[in-house]
């Protein structure tokens, strides 16, 4: 093989394994606020897809003890968040392998009216995650006020990922587009 067409076919390779390499990037892990620091996550409650009805902490609490799950994962989104959507079809993918390691999902809806909103919500929810995890509205951002994750007057920055232990204690927050790592992170150190 002569030398020119050699550096070519090495180039190429090259090229081919750089982005296994260079961009094997973790997920965006965020410090704890304090208002997640003082034990179990401040009570709140979610409104159900139907407007009426509504997801209190205590809740997810009986959810916890009735499956054994050893953790609970918030992922906060809205419907004009592609990294959002791909996050969820990772999550549906990996369904299987969330329940095995006892992992409980729920997908919030962060600072979308239910009423002008509820049908584009339920038709991006259906069409990247199915209907593999329920999901709820927090559309005046209550949810994410309470637990500091916004401050006032900011807009809330999403995909963002709370993840919790059996006793409902935040363990860590992931931000922005995940990583490699991820869904592995869900369950493994943070």
């Amino acid at each position: 093989m002569e030398p020119a067409m050699r550096i070519t076919a090495i180039t190429i390779l090259l090229a081919a394994l750089l982005p296994i390499f260079s961009f094997a990037q973790k997920s965006t892990r965020l410090a704890l606020p304090n208002e997640l620091k003082q034990g179990i996550i401040p009570n709140f409650f979610v409104l159900e897809k139907n407007g009426i009805d509504e997801l209190y902490r205590d809740d997810i609490k009986e959810a916890v003890k009735k499956t054994g799950a050893k953790r609970v994962v918030l992922s906060f989104f809205a419907t004009h968040c592609v990294p959002c959507m791909e996050e969820f079809a990772i999550l549906k993918k990996n369904k299987g392998e969330l329940e095995k390691r006892g992992i409980l999902v729920y997908l919030i809806n962060v600072g979308e009216d239910i009423r002008s909103s509820g049908g584009k919500v339920s038709e991006m929810v259906e069409k990247n995650a199915g209907s593999v995890f329920p999901y709820y509205f927090d559309p005046n951002v209550i949810l994410f006020k309470s637990f500091g994750l916004v401050k006032r007057g900011e807009d809330p920055s999403l995909p963002l990922t709370l993840i919790l232990d059996s006793n409902l204690q935040a363990i860590g927050i992931l931000k922005g587009q995940m990583g490699s790592d991820f869904p592995q992170v869900l369950w493994g150190e943070l």
